[in-house]
């Protein structure tokens, strides 16, 4: 009995350890095409199932606070075995400022840059396209 709650404990835990290299490397490639003369600041690992439907997409709802005057890029990236795109919305309490998506046109953009005017907390939401399962990663950095 004590051997099969070992084999137990260490099955999880090396799938956990299995999961959590495969994040951290996921994150590395990401952070290295967020490019020249900028700043690593933060990494959002986003994991969600699928929606109901397009208009109950699963969102992950993260908050940042910002600095007037600085100008940030947000990068996004999406796992080797994810089919859709990561798509990111950033919100000024409720209103949207800029999104990685245009609905006019269905294009999605990997990154942007973001001219903050504000001091403040703002707050991302990461959702894939059509409401999609996926994993992926979001990069905050500062561009110098």
């Amino acid at each position: 009995m004590k051997k099969l709650i070992l084999l137990l404990f260490s099955v999880i835990f090396l799938s956990t350890l299995i999961n959590a290299q495969d994040y951290e490397e996921m994150v590395s490639r990401c952070a290295l095409g967020v490019g020249d003369n900028t700043t690593y600041l933060k990494d959002f690992v986003i994991r969600l199932p699928e929606g109901i439907s397009q208009d109950d997409s699963p969102v992950h709802k993260a908050s940042i606070y910002l600095m007037k005057g600085q100008n940030y890029r947000f990068t996004m990236c999406n796992s080797e075995e994810t089919r859709s795109e990561l798509i990111l919305t950033v919100y000024d309490r409720s209103k949207m400022l800029i999104s990685t998506y245009d609905k006019k046109t269905g294009n999605i953009v990997r990154s942007f840059d973001f001219a903050c005017n504000k001091t403040g907390l703002y707050q991302l939401w990461y959702t894939f396209k059509e409401g999609e399962s996926g994993s992926g990663v979001g990069i905050v950095s500062l561009v110098k």
